[in-house]
């Protein structure tokens, strides 16, 4: 009888065993290398250079999930940014994203690690040139009049948990975000994002603080984008705040593009205008992208921002510029996803 319960027992615990084996997995290997030439102008000074990163961020990563029954998985997802003008002398880390994840098809996600914050995703997804190339409308939402002062979290968040709504919800989605400080006195971050794409139709609003001095200031964001499929283009644009102590800056994008061929052309408008001050900037973009196949595409793009006041904005990597002068350039590429 002792036997018969024995291997009773021995026969249930391997078939859990072999029900937990039988979960199916999956990992990827993933990357994009995106190498272009720019000439880049502030004032008088010149500057020409190998740059990465002018259409899609340069990176090499590794996601997997596994299937754990029930509607329910797993997941992870590491990410890390490569510089391909020179191997990455810097070394290769993964801050571009690590996160770890448990997630179900009516429950939603839980996503744990360094990942984007929820009022990034405006000034990505809701403007042709994203945040890369000189295009790229970061250069005015970032910062006060074009210096620095921005919290760490602007783009993502060390520490952070989020919730994920599941897809399941008739097109609306969102994020709720809280990362901790640990011991540091800045870098705590709560935000939340909250949105419907349907059809042609694309809409979010987000809000967020982070505590970005030691005194406990916080650093304040709050913005709303949205975009809408025509017949013939894609028209974009969003509106942005962000506010610590006595400064607020206020930015908003119209942008468009249009698809021509194999490629697509690029145009938006960026302003830019610090409150209580003269100390604006506008920025306006055009760009082009052939692609040659689904991996491989050719671009280019130009873009001028103007300031006025005490403004100082600039292109990315261009020599710095004198408050109230303008900075310019222009760029061709490559860019190779596997």
């Amino acid at each position: 009888m002792n036997i018969r319960i024995r291997l009773g027992a021995t026969a249930a615990f391997l078939a859990a065993l072999a029900g937990t084996a039988s979960a199916q997995s999956t990992v990827t290997v993933f990357g994009i290398v995106d190498l272009g030439l720019q000439r880049l102008k502030s004032g008088s000074d010149n500057r020409t250079l190998e740059s990465p990163d002018g259409l899609s961020s340069s990176r090499l990563g590794f996601r997997g999930t596994e299937d754990l029954g029930g509607g329910l998985s797993a997941g992870f997802h590491l990410e890390g940014a490569l510089s391909a003008d020179d191997g990455t002398a810097a070394g290769f880390n993964f801050r571009r994203r690590s996160t770890v994840s448990l997630s179900h098809k009516r429950a939603g996600e839980i996503r744990l690690g360094r990942d984007y914050t929820p009022t990034f995703w405006a000034l990505s997804t809701f403007s042709p040139f994203g945040t890369n190339g000189v295009g790229h409308s970061g250069e005015i939402a970032y910062g006060f009049g074009g210096r620095s002062g921005t919290a760490p979290t602007v783009v993502r968040a060390d520490n952070a948990v989020s919730y994920f709504l599941p897809g399941s919800l008739g097109g609306v989605y969102g994020q709720v975000m809280h990362a901790f400080n640990e011991s540091a006195a800045t870098g705590r971050f709560t935000g939340v994002r909250i949105g419907y794409a349907g059809g042609p139709v694309d809409v979010a609003a987000a809000l967020s603080d982070t505590v970005n001095a030691a005194n406990g200031d916080k650093y304040r964001v709050w913005n709303i984008g949205a975009s809408y499929k025509f017949g013939v283009a894609k028209l974009m644009g969003f509106y942005h705040v962000s506010r610590q102590d006595v400064r607020k800056q206020t930015s908003y994008l119209i942008g468009t593009v249009v698809p021509l061929g194999q490629g697509e052309l690029k145009f938006s408008v960026v302003h830019g205008n610090v409150a209580n001050s003269d100390n604006d900037a506008t920025k306006i973009a055009v760009g082009y992208v052939y692609n040659l196949s689904k991996r491989t595409a050719l671009y280019s793009a130009a873009a001028r921002i103007d300031n006025k006041g005490k403004a100082v904005f600039a292109l990315a990597n261009s020599p710095a510029v004198l408050p109230g002068k303008s900075s310019s350039g222009y760029e061709v590429g490559v860019r190779h996803s596997f």
